[in-house]
C-alpha cells in the first residue's frame, strides 16, 4: 500500500525554544524530496519527527490521513528505512550489519544487491573475507575499519535491505568525495523506485532530480517547489545554487 505523509502545523520545542515552527507540507507516495537548510535550521529534528523518534510539541503528522500516534509504534517504525549522521556499526560481519540478522537468517543475494546500489560492492568483494568480514576493531583484532564514506554506504545498504516504503536520509553523502556522491545520485532513482524519499543535503547539485525541494530556515518553511521553479523565483535557493555551482566550473571557485 502506498504511503502519503502529511505534516500539519508542526512545531517542536526544546527547553522552551522552538526548533521547528508551524511547518505544513505533504510527502506524496513514490516521490523524492530534498530537504535543504543551513546548520541548525531544524532538518534533522524534522526527519526524526517524521519517523516517530520524537513527538511534536504542536501540530500533527498524518499517514494516509490517519494521525501517526494512533498507529502501533513498532509497526510505524517498520515503514521507514533511515540513515542518520550518527551511524552505529555492530561487532558482526558486514553482511550481518546490513541484514540485521545472523548468517543463517538473511538473503545473501539481497545483501549483494544492496551493496551494489549503495556503491560498496567492489570494496567489500576486494576484502579477503568479502561480506563475511567482521567490523569493529576494538572487539575483533582481525576486523576491518571502514572509512567515513564507506560507513555511510554501509548504512545506506542497511536501509535498502529493510525495503521500507519510506526512505529518510540525513546527509547520506556528507563523507563522500564529489565523484562518489555523483555516482550515488545517479543510482538514486533506481533504489528509490516505488518509494517515498526525503533526504537532507547541503549540496544543491543533488536536488536537480528531486520531485520537490523544501527549504527551511530557523525551523520555518521558506521555499518549496521543483528545481526549475525555485531557480525561476530567484530567491535564496537560486542564490545558493549559483554560489555552489561556481566551485565546479572552469571560471570560479575551486578551479581557479
Amino acid at each position: 500500500m502506498e504511503k502519503t505523509i502529511q505534516i500539519s502545523g508542526l512545531s517542536k520545542s526544546y527547553d522552551g525554544k522552538k526548533v521547528i515552527e508551524n511547518l505544513s507540507f505533504s510527502v506524496a507516495a513514490g516521490e523524492v524530496y530534498g530537504l535543504l537548510g543551513a546548520n541548525g535550521a531544524g532538518k534533522t529534528t524534522l526527519i526524526k519527527l517524521m519517523c516517530g523518534l520524537y513527538d511534536p510539541t504542536e501540530g500533527e503528522i498524518l499517514l494516509n490521513g490517519k494521525p501517526v500516534n494512533s498507529y502501533n509504534r513498532d509497526e510505524y517504525f517498520t515503514l521507514f528505512g533511515a540513515v542518520f549522521q550518527d551511524i552505529a556499526l555492530l561487532a558482526v560481519t558486514i553482511a550481518e550489519n546490513i541484514a540485521g540478522a545472523d548468517a543463517d537468517n538473511f538473503d545473501r543475494e539481497r545483501v549483494y544487491d544492496c551493496l551494489k546500489k549503495a556503491g560498496l560492492y567492489d570494496k567489500v568483494m576486494s576484502l579477503p573475507e568479502k561480506e563475511n568480514t567482521r567490523l569493529v576493531k576494538s572487539v575483533f583484532e582481525n576486523a576491518t575499519e571502514l572509512s567515513g564514506g564507506q560507513t555511510q554506504k554501509l548504512a545506506l545498504a542497511r536501509a535498502l535491505y529493510k525495503d521500507a516504503p519510506i526512505l529518510l536520509l540525513d546527509e547520506p553523502t556528507a563523507a563522500l568525495d564529489p565523484i562518489a556522491e555523483q555516482e550515488m545520485y545517479l543510482k538514486y532513482a533506481d533504489f528509490t523506485k516505488g518509494k517515498s524519499s526525503v533526504f537532507i543535503s547541503h549540496r544543491l547539485a543533488s536536488t536537480r532530480f528531486c520531485d520537490r525541494i523544501i527549504m527551511i530556515e530557523n525551523g520555518t518553511l521558506t521555499e518549496t517547489g521543483t528545481h526549475a521553479q525555485l531557480m525561476a523565483q530567484g530567491g535564496k535557493y537560486a542564490e545558493l545554487f549559483e554560489l555552489q555551482s561556481s566551485y565546479y566550473n572552469d571560471k570560479g571557485g575551486a578551479d581557479k
